[in-house]
């Protein structure tokens, strides 16, 4: 393959990816506490041919805004902490989503029922009880502190991975700590950071280069159609 053809086409490949997350952010936008997804690319010579890639994707950890639900088991966080939940196969993972709700049971868990965990572990309340979040995280039942929320932070947020739900996982480089004065908002939740309409300029964008990319593999393609035929004539 020649280098104009390999380029274009590497080119083409990371705008597919550049739109691909676009779009999942865009899809996302109402969902409470979700992150959008961050993209960065570069240009790499490997084997004398130079080709766009991937570099890395990024959670984009800033906050969205704080709304009022009025309902009293939900939370956001004021600051850069994020709540425990209990993901698959009992693995811990970490959401800014604080529109908590009470099972069947009276365990306390998100809306895709992952558990919601506590500084002693999973939360169980009654279900006809007064409930009442407090703003450093304590859960009261009928005044009385019963358990209090699990809130953590990361010394280095730009390692942190997309979970899935509105969460994400931390490997060992993103350096979780323990929250230690953690300040929450009752009967509030945080919306999504995306913005559409910055997300549509990016879309524009991406599709732009996405068509360069297209064209100029449609003209490398066209040249060595060309020089074939003048080889062979």
């Amino acid at each position: 393959m020649s280098a104009g053809l390999y380029t274009s086409l590497s080119g083409a490949l990371a705008n597919i990816d550049h739109v691909e997350s676009i779009a999942n952010n865009v899809a996302n936008s109402d969902t409470t506490g979700f992150k959008r997804h961050q993209i960065r690319f570069d240009t790499v010579l490997g084997a004398a041919l130079p080709f766009a890639r991937t570099a890395e994707t990024r959670v984009d950890t800033s906050p969205g805004t704080s709304r009022l639900s009025g309902n009293p088991l939900h939370a956001s966080i004021d600051g850069r902490g994020f709540f425990v939940v209990e993901g698959e196969n009992g693995q811990e993972v970490y959401t800014r989503r604080g529109d908590f709700r009470l099972t069947a049971t009276g365990e306390l868990t998100l809306p895709n029922g992952q558990p919601v965990l506590g500084t002693a572990g999973r939360i169980t309340l009654p279900q006809d009880a007064d409930v009442a979040l407090g703003s450093d995280g304590s859960v009261a039942v009928n005044g009385t502190i019963v358990a209090r929320l699990r809130i953590v932070e990361f010394d280095s947020p730009e390692f942190l991975e997309k979970a899935g739900d509105s969460t994400v996982r931390a490997p060992a480089e993103a350096g979780l700590q323990e929250s230690e004065n953690p300040r929450i908002a009752p009967g509030f939740v945080e919306t999504s950071n995306v913005s559409l309409s910055a997300e549509l300029v990016n879309l524009i964008l991406a599709q732009r280069s996405f068509e360069a990319s297209m064209n100029s593999l449609r003209i490398n393609d066209e040249l060595t159609q060309t020089l074939i035929r003048e080889a062979q004539s």
